[in-house]
Parts: C-alpha cells; sequence; structure tokens
C-alpha cells in the first residue's frame, strides 16, 4: 500500500486479561469444557481464540480484570495437567478492514517498528482485532497513525479525547444484555478452501507483515485467521484459511518470505462467520455454540470470537451440519455463501 489506507477508526479495550492455557493431547473437550465453566458464573468473554493445532489444543481468552482471579482456578479444574497463564491486557481493534490481508500486514508491520509483539491475533467481518500486553497500549495507539488514516481523528491525542467514557459504556452493553434466542444479522460462509498451519517466530513479525501485503496484492480476501498458544513464547501458531486456488502459492511465499517457519496445509474445510447486535462475547454464546456442535458431530478447527462477531472453521464435508447446528442455536434471517 504506497499510500496511507483509510480506515473508520479502532478501539482499546484496556482492564482485561489474557488467560490462555494448552492441553498436549487432542482435547477436544477443551474449549466447550471451560466455556460451560465460564458461563456457569456468567463470565463475559472479551476474546476467545480456540484452535485445533494438530495433536495440542491452545485456548486463548480475554475477561475484565475483576473475573481474572476466578476464571483462572474455573480454567484450572478443566485441565489440571496444564493450569493456564494469566497476565494483564488490552484489546486493539481496527475497523473496517474490508477483509484486506495488506491491512493486517501494515498493523503487524506498524507494531514490529514500534517494539511490540502480539499475544494473540483474529480476524472477523467486523475488526482485526490484537492482544497486547497493557503496557505497550500507548506506543500501540501511536504506531497505527503511520500506516493508516482515521475518518474522525487525525492524531493519537484526537483517539484520546473522542473515547473518554465509551469503554465503560461498552462494557456496560455486553455485560447486561441477555436473549434466550440469540439474534445474528446473517451467517456467512466459504467453500472450497484450504487450512495453512503457521508457527513463526516473532522475531520475523516484519516477514509475516511482508507475506499478508503479498496476498493483498494477490487479491485475496483474508479469511478465518486466529492464532494459539505455542509451545515457544517466543513464537506464534496461526490457523489462516485460503482459497485452494492460492494455497502452493501461498506455500510458496512463505518459503521465501519465511523460510524457518513451519508450515503445512490441513486439507479442504469450509469457513463461516456471523455477527449479532449483542456478541461480546457476552457469557454463554461461544459455550452454546461449541456444545451444540459436540453435540451433532460437528468438528471445530478453530473458533474466534472478538467485538460482535463469531468465526469458525470446519472440515468441508461437516458444512451442511454446521450450518444446521448453527440456526438451531442463533435467530438467522439469512444463509449467505461468499466466493
Amino acid at each position: 500500500m504506497p499510500h496511507r489506507a483509510r480506515l473508520g477508526g479502532f478501539k482499546i479495550l484496556s482492564e482485561v486479561v489474557r488467560i490462555s492455557l494448552a492441553s498436549p493431547d487432542k482435547a477436544d473437550y477443551l474449549p466447550a469444557e471451560c466455556c460451560r465453566l465460564l458461563t456457569g458464573k456468567k463470565i463475559n468473554l472479551n476474546f476467545l481464540s480456540s484452535l485445533d493445532q494438530g495433536p495440542n489444543w491452545g485456548l486463548d481468552l480475554l475477561v475484565s480484570a475483576q473475573d481474572a482471579a476466578k476464571a483462572a482456578h474455573l480454567l484450572t479444574t478443566a485441565n489440571p495437567g496444564s493450569p493456564p497463564v494469566a497476565e494483564p491486557s488490552a484489546l486493539l481493534s481496527i475497523f473496517p478492514h474490508m477483509n484486506d490481508p495488506a491491512i493486517l500486514g501494515e498493523l503487524l508491520t506498524a507494531l514490529s517498528q514500534a517494539g511490540i509483539r502480539p499475544k494473540s491475533l483474529s480476524n472477523s467481518p467486523s475488526t482485526l482485532s490484537v492482544v497486547l500486553d497493557v503496557e505497550n497500549v500507548d506506543k500501540a495507539t501511536e504506531s497505527l497513525f503511520n500506516p493508516f488514516r482515521f475518518s474522525a481523528y487525525r492524531t493519537p491525542s484526537d483517539w484520546k479525547l473522542a473515547q473518554k467514557g465509551k469503554e465503560q459504556i461498552f462494557k456496560e452493553v455486553i455485560a447486561s444484555f441477555e436473549e434466550k434466542r440469540p439474534k445474528v444479522y446473517f451467517l456467512e460462509y466459504q467453500e472450497e478452501r484450504e487450512l495453512l498451519q503457521l508457527n513463526v517466530s516473532m522475531e520475523h513479525l516484519p516477514a509475516l507483515g511482508a507475506f499478508f501485503r503479498r496476498l493483498g496484492e494477490l487479491g485475496v480476501g483474508l479469511g478465518f485467521l486466529a492464532t494459539g498458544v505455542s509451545a515457544n513464547p517466543g513464537s506464534l501458531v496461526a490457523l489462516l484459511l485460503l482459497p485452494k486456488s492460492i494455497a502452493s502459492e501461498s506455500l510458496r511465499i512463505l518459503a521465501r518470505l519465511l523460510p524457518d517457519a513451519e508450515t503445512r496445509m490441513r486439507g479442504a474445510v469450509a469457513g463461516f462467520s456471523m455477527n449479532g447486535p449483542h456478541f461480546g462475547d457476552r457469557y454463554g454464546l461461544a459455550g452454546e455454540l461449541l456444545n451444540a456442535c459436540k453435540k451433532s458431530g460437528v468438528r471445530l478447527l478453530g473458533l474466534a470470537c472478538s467485538i460482535a462477531s463469531i468465526s469458525g472453521v470446519i472440515p468441508a464435508d461437516h458444512l451442511q451440519p454446521a450450518i444446521e447446528t448453527i440456526t438451531s442455536c442463533f435467530e438467522v434471517p439469512s444463509v449467505i455463501k461468499k466466493s
């Protein structure tokens, strides 16, 4: 992108704690059990990333600081062999990003230049979301004004003035709203996709940014993207949905830009996403979907929840059962096939 991309805006949610845990075996039960425990105590999720990383399973989530100790204790009971790690964090979200991988590439490059290593990432139709160490919030805010222009504010100071009081309103909305049958605006799905698993050292964040910029140049829309918990604290594990037509070329680009990264294609998959007026995640939404998928035999390879959206990736032959499962859980006015 030779010129700074114009975006609508960004928000930062602070006073949250990132809790991450990993199971060394293929613990398919883990995400649903963790969400069940949190739902039982009415603990809201501000962010969730759940990945089948083969053979292990990783779970990243954000809860409010006041709920952190209780949530960490509950998650310890779900996975006693590998206790969770909790750390004060913040959630940075930029929007709209038009599902352009180049926007993500510029974001990663800007954070790297500011000396910031993201803790977790996810993509949704609404936003690109990044979990940060809480002490990096100011640096992250300033870094955004290098690659991007924003409609409502020209400088970091303008943004800070515009945000006064908004964070508490956002927290109150997601914490207080309940529906017996949650509504979504629509359900979108993508067929004929390949799932790329990528394990890359955070030292190579600029090269990862270059990879996403290259995908943007090729006209590839950014599908499901979420990161999991790596066994190496200095690395990032990501699952990325790609059109089959670009899968081989993507591996060649990665081999050139990130020769030391561990990459593999995991076969034919489909992706889905949905937005709702009160997805936050208000407690229980993700858990309801996970439990329903478990009962119907739908295998969720990845699930991401952030800022009004739930996105997932499933084996290709599980698409129709997944659509039926989702429409049984949520009020879905339309189901849309996305090219």
